[in-house]
């Protein structure tokens, strides 16, 4: 026997000899009176599988609810839906150099964490690398980020931006050859010297290519 929440049908949970009884489905109708309304809305309930389908209001009062400290009003949508699917494992892992990485992935997209031995730093610094657009505002933004996820002795040295720029290149060579070159050195002397003269040149030439940060 199957039944609905949000369209209950106490009455057939009775035994069979109180179902005909008026005041037992008198007291039947009246529960489903009241479980009715809030049934209804046990969808809205649902929370981690419908993050992708809520609104920026309820997303800012989900990430209020699960303290996410370093969750922003003023993030885009999307951002803000990653950083909740995220935010207990990097609640778990908080101090770690995956948790930096969660963050950085929330915030540019794409990034790579290096600790200082990858690269040759003092020790406990560690830099990011990654290829999106970099503004004074981001850049204070993902620091406080970091800072709330990070443990405390690391600290951020820089954020590296690299880009890969695509381009043509032509090349143009040329080559002259002499066997054999008589030298004079004197009217009574004449040396010659066997050997090769090379003369060579290259040209290359590119479209114009403009790099942007």
């Amino acid at each position: 026997m199957g039944m609905k929440i949000e369209d209950p049908k106490t009455v057939k949970l009775l035994p069979r000899f109180m179902r005909d009884d008026a005041a037992d489905k008198a007291l039947a109708s009246a529960v489903d009176a009241l479980i009715k309304p809030p049934g209804s809305k046990v969808k809205t309930l649902r929370v981690w599988d419908q993050i992708d389908n809520l609104d920026e209001n309820m997303l800012d009062e989900l990430a209020w609810e699960l303290d996410i400290d370093w969750y922003e009003d003023t993030m885009s949508i999307d951002v803000k839906r990653e950083t909740i699917k995220t935010a207990r494992l990097i609640k778990e892992h908080r101090g770690t150099k995956w948790a930096v990485e969660q963050v950085v992935a929330n915030v540019f997209g794409t990034g790579e964490v290096q600790e200082w031995y990858e690269y040759g730093d003092e020790p406990f610094y560690f830099k990011i690398t990654t290829d999106t657009q970099m503004t004074p505002d981001l850049f204070e933004k993902v620091k406080k980020h970091i800072e709330r996820v990070k443990n405390v002795r690391s600290k951020l040295r820089t954020v590296e931006v690299e880009k890969n720029v695509y381009c043509r290149l032509h090349f143009v060579g040329a080559v002259i050859s002499s066997h054999h070159i008589s030298i004079t050195n004197s009217p009574q002397y004449e040396r010659s010297v066997n050997g090769n003269i090379n003369l060579g040149s290259m040209v290359y030439s590119t479209p114009h290519v403009a790099v942007e940060n």
